[in-house]
């Protein structure tokens, strides 16, 4: 009996050891996963052109990041046209967004309703004509400008 639990519970602390480091190795490889796919998002709007994935998106003008997670962008007055791009419906972490003070056209992105944690949207002072139903999954969003 006694070499049996002489046996079993270092097997058992091995069998542990591993397991818990296999789950951090998946997070970690989820965490950096979601991260190219954040970066990709962000240089699909066209806003960041002249940056890579390979660069820290955290660093890109604009942006403000914790733990590595885009929670802001802050691109008011930066001289942006054209429409605003789905893509930014993917970052899902996003608190705010001002996009105010340029000249962007067209409608919100019905997949700006992903962002269910979003806070603060401004896109005023732009040319804005469509807001999409999907505004009402934002369940955090306590300020909207949209003035002209």
């Amino acid at each position: 009996m006694k070499s049996y639990f002489s046996t079993s519970i270092p097997t058992f602390c091995l069998l542990s050891i591993m397991a818990i480091t296999s789950g951090f190795t998946r997070a970690t490889k989820s965490d950096s996963e979601w991260l190219v796919a954040e970066a990709k998002a962000l240089i699909e709007t066209g806003w960041w052109s002249n940056y890579t994935r390979a660069e820290n998106h955290c660093t890109w003008p604009g942006i403000q990041c914790n733990a590595g997670t885009v929670i802001e962008i802050d691109l008011g007055g930066h001289g942006l046209n054209g429409d605003i791009t789905p893509q930014i419906g993917a970052l899902s972490k996003l608190q705010l967004l001002n996009l105010s003070w340029n000249s962007l056209t067209g409608e919100l992105p019905s997949s700006l309703g992903n962002l269910t944690q979003l806070a603060v949207l401004d896109a005023s002072y732009n040319h804005i004509h469509s807001i999409p139903l999907a505004i009402q999954r934002m369940e955090n969003l306590v300020s909207l400008s949209l003035s002209e």
